[in-house]
């Protein structure tokens, strides 16, 4: 791959509004188009939908390289409401998945690309960059190691699903760091625009609820899925457990408010929503990092907006996010840097062991999924495998809680991606744990040298999200979660890489040395 493209070499003075606002109009339209045609292509024919999706992100990559991470976000938040329109013509759940699948190849197709752009020689001469693609091929290896052996334990169809999950976030910041590092990327008014769309969409879903989905046959895609869950036994398992009787999709979407028995006998059940991308915690996710990083960039009205969504979406780990997010804007500032980021890790931490501490008292199930995990690792070092454990896998169907309840521990991990990660990859999860905690540090750095707030962002993003993986496995496995904020953190560190290498082409050579 070549990725030259019609942009200028990088600089360090801004552009005009109007030149920024074109550019991300440009890019939003290229990205809503290229998700269309693609799922289009899908519901035509699976083959033809691979083959032309994977030509129309080869295009757009090679034309509008800094487009790409716009094209990403937007095949993550906003493919499934267009899977929705074909839902009433797919024959079956197979050709349905295929369709849902149309925006990892996005990402495959983009990551490929600049994986092999990664050995230009215009790559190699950004010292800063190097350690970091090294480190993600060194990832990328392990993942596919691992993916491979969950082929062979268990189920091809769960090893794709968890290898898809995993490589995910890494794929995600390979991309953004490269096309960073190489272009001006201004993702103000495309994530300003997006993030807009998304809490329309949210108020609209949460005022008209299924007469808005049924528009668009919102209502005939989450009855697939029930249909589904219906046909591999999960109500009939929760009728046994739990009493709960299933009697049709409102029982579903309906809630009680922020997701919890607390607020029973206050206030009354919330429908809830699950945004375009037709999955709540999800979709909770995509609104608190949106809304973190336009917090951090001086934009508080839409965050403001985000928030009510959030709470009657109920998803806790979502709304801490974005709690800690405007704690630290409000309090932080130069003087007081090291003060703020030691109490984003005391808030997490403090988070992590409060959730623990009573999950562990009332038979949490997310406690009793972690707790298998770290059991099943000390037992087993080197790891299962991917596909093997974890709520998408078919392994976690015949899971009984009373008896996971009573015995103190799952049998198999689920519900905490840290124990779900520890089980299939082992110590070899270790590396990506590392791996994000290098990126903690290195926005850290950053934020001390420049007073970027979006390194800000990068931090509070990273660390707060690792602190929700530990009992939330959409924590990193949701595309719109750690992969979304990688994405946004690789877009920060290319362009501060960017912006040094020009600084050191201009400055005489005896002082390129201290820049």
């Amino acid at each position: 791959m070549s990725i030259t493209g019609t942009y200028t070499p990088a600089g360090l003075s801004a552009r005009a509004p109007d030149a920024s606002s074109a550019e991300a109009l440009l890019h939003v339209s290229m990205a809503l188009i290229v998700v269309a045609l693609g799922v289009s292509a899908f519901a035509v024919w699976t083959p033809f939908g691979i083959v032309a999706t994977f030509i129309l992100t080869l295009i757009v990559s090679n034309a509008v390289p800094a487009g790409i991470p716009v094209v990403i976000i937007c095949a993550f938040l906003y493919q499934n409401l267009m899977v929705a329109w074909y839902t009433p013509y797919i024959p079956d759940n197979d050709t349905f998945d295929a369709l849902r699948g149309t925006n990892f190849i996005i990402l495959m197709t983009a990551f490929c690309i600049f994986l092999a752009a990664s050995f230009q020689h215009r790559v190699r001469a950004l010292p800063e960059l190097r350690a970091w693609l090294l480190l993600s091929i060194v990832l990328c290896g392990t993942i596919c190691f691992y993916f491979a052996l969950g082929v062979v334990h268990g189920g091809p169809k769960d090893a794709v699903v968890y290898f898809r999950n995993t490589i995910t976030p890494l794929a995600c910041f390979h991309i953004a760091v490269l096309a960073a590092s190489l272009y001006p990327i201004d993702l103000r008014k495309s994530m300003l625009w997006l993030g807009t769309g998304a809490v329309i969409y949210g108020y609209v879903e949460l005022t008209f609820t299924m007469n808005f989905l049924g528009l668009f046959h919102g209502d005939l895609y989450i009855e697939r899925n029930i249909a589904r869950q219906i046909e591999t036994g999960v109500w009939e398992k929760a009728l046994k457990e739990t009493g709960f009787v299933f009697r049709g999709l409102e029982d579903v979407m309906t809630t009680t408010f922020f997701n919890t028995p607390f607020f029973n006998d206050i206030l009354p059940s919330v429908f809830r929503i699950g945004g375009p991308n037709f999955h709540s915690i999800s979709y909770a996710y995509a609104l608190s990092i949106i809304s973190a990083w336009l917090l951090f960039r001086g934009r508080w009205l839409l965050p403001i907006a985000a928030l009510p969504l959030l709470l009657v979406i109920g998803s806790k780990g979502a709304t801490f996010m974005l709690l800690v997010a405007l704690c630290v804007r409000l309090f932080h500032s130069p003087s007081r840097t090291g003060l703020t980021l030691a109490g984003v890790v005391a808030l997490a931490v403090v988070w992590t062991t409060a959730a623990i501490a009573y999950g562990a008292t009332h038979g949490d199930y997310h406690v009793l999924g972690l707790a298998a995990g770290i059991r099943d690792f000390l037992a087993n070092p080197l790891g299962q495998g991917l596909g093997l454990g974890g709520n998408l896998s078919s392994t976690s169907i015949n899971l009984s809680w009373s008896t996971a309840q009573a015995e103190g521990a799952a049998s198999i991990p689920v519900e905490s991606a840290v124990g779900v990660m520890l089980y299939q990859m082992g110590i070899c999860s270790l590396v990506f744990f590392g791996f994000l905690a290098a990126l903690a540090v290195a926005a850290r750095r950053q934020l001390i040298e420049t007073g970027d707030l979006n390194f800000l962002f990068g931090f509070v993003g990273i660390v707060t999200i690792s602190a929700n993986a530990v009992l939330q496995e959409e924590a990193f496995y949701s595309p719109l979660a750690l992969s979304f904020c990688l994405l946004l953190v690789g877009v920060s560190l290319g362009t501060r890489w960017r912006e040094m290498a020009a600084v050191r082409a201009r400055l005489p050579e005896q002082f390129q040395e201290k820049v």
